[in-house]
């Protein structure tokens, strides 16, 4: 009788797998095509705004400017605005220096009466090979632009100034922090480092682009997530990396398009098993968390126990934080193993059933070279 009830018991264990993308991977964005509105949009005000500047604020004319490197919306309210003067008729060059590739902003207004009124006038943006880029309306927005020093031809028929407001958005590379940060393609693959300092979870968030993960070996890099193309873009990705330096890539980029990206980690040094013999206990209504890193051999597994005391409804869950390979869950009562289910991406696995008395083993396996990620292992009930 007792072994019968015992089948029933390993018969009766109910085994479910539950998926939530939208729980553990998205989060409500604005949409990042908003950017390059907001810039322009600004950029205008800025033109106005130039045109108040007195002679008096500026202390001296200028000759020359550099074009500010912006990543935030904020960045281009807080560009430099460049005056010089103007003689009616006399042309005049300003050198403008674009410090990094990508997409270029100009803003032009004339004034002679600090902003009063506002006089028409000529500009006109050269590089070195006579390529002329005319300024319409007072903006000029010139994608792909490469680094250098270029020359704006100005011109007017009256005696005024003439404000400058040059900013820019970069395709080169760069470095992630908590923030987002604006950057532009540049037709092929855009970079964006960062680093750790000790074994740690690891997600990206990015606006309107794909992206996967590489490790610095020396002076090569070598892929360590998977290459993921889906309708998910814009959804965040989780990792678990062991210290060194990284860096994110995103490819196939568009010069026409803007991107966003942030990026956050958080440092896991609490023990683990990788042996059966070596399980971790976990007592009822507790939980322990760990990572599986992009460095861990493929097929590690990390081992926990828990105890069932009497015949009773149980349940056991795992949740998994992986964006890159998959990751498996296994059940075991002594020797034998009662489930396995595995999750592709952040999702959770939960065991579930009536069990009787007796101890309980769950071995977490990292499947493939790639699989990284946390976990959180639960004995719920």
């Amino acid at each position: 009788m007792r072994r019968a009830l015992k089948a029933v018991v390993c018969l009766g264990l109910s085994l479910s797998l539950g998926f939530s993308t939208v729980a553990f991977g998205a989060e409500k964005k604005e949409e990042n095509n908003k950017f390059i509105v907001q810039a322009e949009k600004r950029a205008k005000e800025t033109v106005k705004e130039a045109k108040t500047v007195s002679r008096q604020a500026r202390q001296s004319y200028s000759t020359s400017g550099t074009a500010k490197i912006c990543y935030t919306e904020n960045d281009v309210k807080n560009a430099n605005g460049y005056v010089t003067n103007m003689t009616a008729g006399s042309p005049k060059t300003f050198k403008i220096t674009m410090p990094v590739n990508g997409e270029f902003i100009l803003a032009v207004a004339f004034s002679a009466d600090g902003g009063k009124t506002f006089l028409d006038g000529d500009a006109v943006l050269k590089d070195a090979n006579g390529s002329n880029r005319w300024v319409y309306n007072g903006m000029l927005n010139v994608y792909g632009l490469k680094k250098g020093t270029y020359s704006l031809e100005l011109k007017t028929n009256t005696n005024c100034e003439a404000a400058i407001i040059p900013v820019c958005l970069t395709s080169d590379p760069t470095s992630l922090t908590g923030s987002y940060r604006h950057f532009v393609g540049n037709g092929g693959n855009v970079y964006k480092t960062f680093s750790v300092s000790k074994r740690s979870q690891v997600w990206v968030d990015s606006y309107n682009a794909y992206s996967y993960l590489q490790k610095k070996s020396g002076s090569k890099w070598s892929t360590v997530s998977d290459k993921k193309y889906s309708s998910t873009s814009s959804v965040r990705k989780y990792y678990a990396l062991s210290k060194g330096s990284y860096r994110v890539v995103f490819p196939g980029t568009s010069i026409y398009s803007e991107y966003a990206a942030r990026y956050g980690k958080k440092a896991y040094t609490g023990k683990y098993a990788t042996k059966k013999s070596k399980s971790k206990s976990i007592s009822r209504k507790k939980s322990k968390t760990n990572v599986l890193t992009a460095s861990d051999a493929k097929k590690k597994t990390h081992w926990y126990k828990f105890k069932v005391s009497k015949r009773r409804s149980t349940q056991f869950k795992v949740t998994t934080y992986n964006s890159s390979g998959s990751v498996t869950a296994t059940l075991y009562k002594g020797k034998k193993k009662l489930s396995s289910r595995t999750a592709y991406s952040p999702s959770y696995i939960t065991f579930k059933g009536k069990l009787s008395k007796d101890t309980y083993y769950v071995k977490v396996t990292k499947n493939t070279k790639n699989t990284s990620g946390k976990y959180i292992v639960k004995y719920v009930k």
